[in-house]
């Protein structure tokens, strides 16, 4: 499935993201496979991790249902707390890599408040892994590949580092997509 999150929603932490889209899931008359082990869990799969405070339009979760749901992603967003949002739900084989494969790269929005340009600061922080960098009014608009291994949070910090800002305050950044960078059409598609 492909969510976003937005508004007040972008700073619920990653960690609990499994347990709000497990509930959801419940709350919409749906059941999850469940993890073996010691400790079975919901099994749901996400994409790379983002920080608190980040958007996000275009994310992935792979949720694995004890039957085919119907109108799942109507159902769904009715279940999901405000800000979160099902854009579409696709089936995927069984033997579908995994989203830690599929998720190769990740496209960003990326605006200082004041207006500093970000893209060749990007590019210095992480190098060859810049895949595309543009500036778009007061926007930067970059795409890195392996976004597990190149994260955001790691960018700002070495901002903040730097003394280039002061904080995650004077940042505003959007995560457009993560998945597969598609020359063609210069940007990242959901895989």
């Amino acid at each position: 499935m492909i969510y976003s999150k937005r508004g007040g929603a972008c700073f619920v932490p990653h960690i609990a993201l499994a347990q709000i889209f497990a509930r959801s899931a419940s709350r919409a008359g749906y059941s999850l496979m469940m993890t073996q082990g010691f400790s079975p869990r919901a099994k749901l799969s996400f994409g790379p991790e983002l920080p608190a405070g980040v958007v996000a339009l275009n994310e992935p979760v792979d949720m694995y249902f004890t039957s085919d749901p119907e109108d799942v992603v109507d159902a769904m967003n009715a279940a999901l707390p405000e800000g979160f949002r099902l854009s579409r739900a696709i089936a995927v084989p069984e033997d579908a890599p995994s989203l830690g494969k599929s998720c190769r790269h990740a496209e960003y929005l990326m605006r200082n408040t004041s207006g500093l340009e970000l893209g060749g600061l990007a590019g210095k922080f992480w190098g060859e892994s810049v895949v595309m960098s543009e500036r778009k009014d007061d926007w930067s608009r970059v795409i890195v590949a392996d976004p597990a291994q190149n994260p955001v949070g790691g960018f700002v910090k070495s901002l903040v580092r730097d003394g280039v800002i002061t904080g995650w305050h004077e940042m505003n950044i959007v995560r457009v997509s993560v998945g597969i960078y598609d020359a063609e059409k210069g940007c990242v598609i959901n895989a």
